[in-house]
């Protein structure tokens, strides 16, 4: 067997054995299971949601939610697949409130950024990009996210969301042309 091949089922059959403890409710075993995986979590949700507050809060929630139902994971060895798919729940439930909040505007030095040119004006105009991505909904959003972000194979995102490839497909392209209509809209919105 090859020196990778040996590492690789170590490190699966150590992470399998953090995921029993912590399903048993070892909280040591279950932080160490995190402490990989929230900067990732976050950085989905972040391009999930639009901005970095209600990311938090969906991350947080996941991560509470996934340790309140580890016990009834089956498979150890799908725990990032599980975890992902609880992630994607908790976007879609941060979208779901904000239909009942209503914003207020605060004064614009709670905005200021430090001076200088942003990644945004660095790389040309994102907000139209923003803004067409904005009025995806939560299921495009995150499809689009898991594969051009995230970099995940369709059939790993069919696994995740426990579809068959074909419909992830499907999903994919229908995402990537509502994309294309709302960046449509949004350039015609600016002219």
């Amino acid at each position: 067997m090859e020196p990778v091949a040996v590492v690789n089922r170590a490190l699966v059959s150590t992470e399998s054995a953090f995921v029993r403890r912590a399903a048993k409710g070892d909280a040591g075993a279950f932080e160490q299971l995190v402490a990989t995986r929230s900067q990732h979590a976050f950085r989905i949700a972040r391009a999930i949601l639009g901005n970095d507050a209600d990311a938090r809060d969906a991350t947080q929630d996941a991560l509470v939610s996934a340790w309140r139902q580890l016990p009834s994971l089956r498979d150890p060895e799908s725990f990032d697949a599980w975890l992902r798919r609880i992630l994607v729940n908790a976007c879609q439930a941060q979208i779901r409130s904000r239909r009942h909040v209503r914003e207020i505007s605060l004064d614009d030095s709670f905005d200021r950024k430090a001076p200088g040119p942003g990644i945004a004006e660095q790389v040309g105009d994102t907000e139209v990009l923003s803004k067409a991505f904005d009025r995806l909904d939560v299921e495009k959003r995150s499809i689009l996210v898991l594969h051009y972000l995230n970099h995940e194979p369709v059939a790993s995102i069919a696994t995740d969301l426990k579809i068959p490839s074909g419909t992830a497909k499907w999903r994919l392209s229908e995402a990537r042309a509502a994309l294309q209509r709302a960046l449509t809209a949004e350039g015609e919105a600016r002219s």
